[in-house]
């Protein structure tokens, strides 16, 4: 089924890429630094004051990557919005490039958090809105709600920042894509503080330079997903240090 012609551009550059990322990063920072507080005081869950308001930023995201691809294809056809989006079947060599990503990753988090631990002051590896810890027995249930958002959060953000605005930046900046991608997605994540940043570097970059050299955003979903899953999860069960 066609859809009504409007203007979606084929490149983006500077001014753009600043403007799509940008947005996002303030209203995340309104959602956890203004909305949150005042879920808290009426009595909120921490966590599910984080997953609603954090939702109400990262849901649009995901909408904004479907709608805005459909849009530019002029069509709703789900396997030629998928191909649009660089949604593609993993390969053997993207896998072993995803395993290089996700290993190089967690050994870089590794060191950027021991680097941390001898800095005086020490950064906050939390951020200030909200600070993760084991969940009791009676909490539990908030794992089940998770799951939804931490789905609608890594497809969501790579859905649109490498599915949909890479593959325009690329014309633009060639070769030192993945290198603006980085920047920009690790100043969207600038209302989580400087502590979170520093340890989230490694993330921001190694996954548009994956999917940049995998032309596939499915490498970065998997590798947003395999870090940040296991570590909510190690954090909230009591596994790692909170």
């Amino acid at each position: 089924m066609d859809i009504k012609r409007a203007k979606i551009p084929n490149r983006i550059g500077i001014v753009p890429s600043v403007v799509l990322f940008g947005i996002p990063a303030a209203l995340l920072w309104l959602a956890t630094h203004a909305l949150m507080p005042r879920l808290l005081a009426r009595g909120w869950e921490p966590l599910l004051a984080w997953f609603f308001a954090g939702g109400l930023v990262l849901g649009p995201l995901l909408a904004a990557a479907l709608v805005g691809g459909a849009v530019a294809i002029q069509s709703t056809s789900q396997a030629r919005l998928l191909e649009h989006l660089r949604v593609r079947k993993m390969t053997s060599s993207d896998w072993r490039l995803t395993g290089l990503a996700i290993g190089g990753t967690i050994a870089a988090i590794a060191g950027l958090h021991a680097l941390n631990v001898l800095v005086w002051p020490q950064l906050p590896t939390q951020p200030d809105f909200i600070h993760f810890k084991p969940l009791a027995t009676d909490q539990l249930y908030l794992l089940a709600v998770w799951l939804p958002f931490f789905a609608v959060n890594i497809i969501g953000e790579e859905l649109w920042w490498r599915g949909f605005i890479q593959p325009r930046q690329e014309p633009v900046f060639g070769a030192n894509t993945w290198i603006v991608q980085g920047v920009l997605h690790g100043a969207f994540h600038f209302s989580f503080g400087p502590g979170v940043l520093l340890v989230l570097l490694p993330v921001v970059f190694v996954i548009p330079w994956s999917v940049q050299r995998s032309q596939n955003t499915c490498v970065g979903i998997v590798v947003h997903g395999s870090i940040n899953g296991p570590a909510f999860l190690a954090i909230n069960l009591g596994l790692l240090p909170s």
